[in-house]
């Protein structure tokens, strides 16, 4: 944890720096550009410093002991997430960008424009839509439309929000499996194809996530995205409809287990798209030695929750698919280099699951991806962030099949924290190499704000990283990079991060957006 905001100028990390260089050498960091970013005016936020209205989020998992709400002593993760009139709260002035996630950003009109999955845990997931004039650092409240759940939480003490209020009536929320919790619409993409602009989601309800195609929107621009519906679902509620969409709704054709688009290239009448297609429970199939095992006893996710998590058996294969109208897709076959579905090793690929791609000066494309292994068991790929190129020039969709990896788990542009493997001689360590960006501290939300939470502190042999564990906001989780040419030297990412790789392991400190710039060899990247 670090200093505490107290203003609205963007949060720069003044935090112990050092760059490092990995996989090619391509990249180097640069100093003081690592930003826990902020977002002005928008919905409630998990904390919020405005006089009139500051609050803080906070929460672990009650005890056995305590066996309903309201809890004492375990935070307060719903803090004036409703006011007194029992309506929802908005964020007033600047706050800490928390709970916003998978963001979609691009260019746009000399200013980035940005699309983020806000998604406070168990209660809401909705769109929303903003701008920043300072490259990522600061964003400005532009709208919020498809979101899930309009009630309040009945307990603001209670992580799971099990009751809600309906017109004053508590109501069953998460204590019921057919209501939604924060099943909503998510993974936003924004694209537009042949001169009319689609928004894209993944519908994230039990039984449609990964196996229904993408629910479409019509975007003309992002100003529009506040006259989309309020609301995605005609209910949150299981009585009152829920998982049925609203319905203007569109759906997607042709795409193979489709959980999120990472990219989109247009190659002459067509649209081509790089997107993740994702079977639940597809790995059962595979010989066991190639099923990942519980996450190692020196695993983050072990030292956080004081267990294993257990065997993730998602199948990822990242396609490529070719439209001529946004909405029919047509298959052009999986992608090679990138990752591989099959590997245990706990420094493979075996997840990636968010990205996007930035065209090289000499014809080719990079991507930025989220990725990660069995030691995290999560298919959603955030133990760290790293790059790859396709090995040829992109002149049709067959081009975008063939990639390399140049940053890995190893030799990481970010990472989560450092864990190491006490039960080999030598020691080993995740990743080997430091990261590019390679920083400690970097937090602004204090331990006092997040209290009870506090981060882990295993005795020996299990091995302490520089600063602690959990120091930074992105220390559990960091992914979805979206990156964006700001210099012939300069390439600006803006990604998502958890401070523990679970929201319930520190509900003070969850989804979060940063900003940072890396250096390049001057003219690598193709400017728009």
């Amino acid at each position: 944890m670090n200093k505490k905001l107290i203003s609205i100028l963007p949060i720069v990390a003044c935090f112990t720096a050092t760059s490092a260089i990995a996989g090619e050498g391509l990249f180097t960091y640069i100093p003081k550009s690592l930003v826990q970013a902020q977002i002005i005016d928008g919905p409630w936020t998990l904390h919020e410093e405005n006089s009139f209205f500051q609050h803080d989020a906070n929460g672990i998992v009650p005890p056995s002991s305590q066996t309903a709400p309201p809890y004492v002593g375990t935070g307060v993760p719903y803090a004036n997430y409703c006011d007194k009139r029992g309506v929802v709260a908005k964020n007033h002035g600047a706050s800490v960008m928390q709970p916003f996630y998978f963001p979609f950003v691009r260019s746009r009109l000399g200013q980035l424009e940005g699309y983020f999955d806000y998604r406070p845990r168990n209660e809401q997931e909705a769109t929303v839509a903003a701008i920043s004039n300072d490259w990522g650092a600061t964003w400005h409240f532009m709208g919020q439309a498809l979101g899930l759940n309009p009630y309040c939480p009945w307990d603001p003490t209670d992580p799971d929000n099990q009751n809600v209020s309906v017109k004053g009536v508590q109501t069953a929320y998460g204590s019921d499996a057919a209501n939604a919790a924060d099943n909503g619409l998510g993974h936003a993409f924004v694209m537009r194809v042949k001169g009319k602009q689609h928004i894209y989601h993944l519908n994230r309800a039990d039984g449609h996530i990964d196996s229904d195609q993408l629910v479409v929107h019509d975007l003309p621009r992002i100003e529009a995205l506040r006259l989309l519906p309020a609301y995605g679902y005609v209910s949150p509620l299981g009585s009152g409809g829920y998982p049925t969409l609203e319905p203007t709704a569109k759906a997607t054709q042709g795409l193979h287990n489709p959980d999120a688009i990472l990219g989109s290239v247009e190659l002459g009448t067509s649209t081509t798209i790089l997107y993740i297609d994702k079977l639940g429970n597809g790995d059962t199939t595979l010989p066991s030695n190639q099923q990942c095992p519980k996450t190692p006893a020196f695993a983050l996710t072990n030292l956080d929750a004081g267990k294993a998590r257990k065997a993730n058996h998602d199948l990822i294969t990242i396609r490529v698919a070719t439209t001529t109208d946004g909405v029919t897709f047509t298959d052009v076959g999986a992608a090679t280099g990138l990752m591989d579905a099959t590997t245990v090793a706990l420094n493979g690929i075996r997840y990636l699951g968010s990205g996007s791609l930035l065209r090289l000066s000499d014809g080719r494309y990079g991507m930025f991806f989220g990725a990660g292994s069995c030691l995290d068991n999560d298919s959603d790929g955030f133990h760290f962030v790293g790059y790859a190129e396709t090995t040829n020039r992109v002149t049709s969709a067959a081009d975008l099949l063939s990639w390399k990896v140049i940053y890995d788990l190893d030799h990481p542009l970010l990472s989560t924290d450092t864990v190491v493997d006490d039960t080999v001689t030598p020691n080993r360590a995740y990743p080997l190499t430091a990261p590019v960006v390679n920083v400690h501290g970097a937090d602004v939300i204090t331990a006092a704000q997040v209290a009870p939470w506090v981060a882990p502190t295993p005795a020996s042999p299990i091995v302490t990283p520089v600063g602690g564990y959990n120091s930074n906001f992105f220390s559990g989780r960091v992914y979805d990079p979206q990156a964006v040419y700001t210099d012939e030297k300069t390439i600006t990412i803006v990604f998502a991060g958890y401070n523990t790789p679970q929201p319930s392991g520190n509900l003070g400190d969850y989804r979060s957006i940063g900003r940072v710039q890396l250096r390049v060899p001057a003219g690598y990247f193709a400017p728009y």
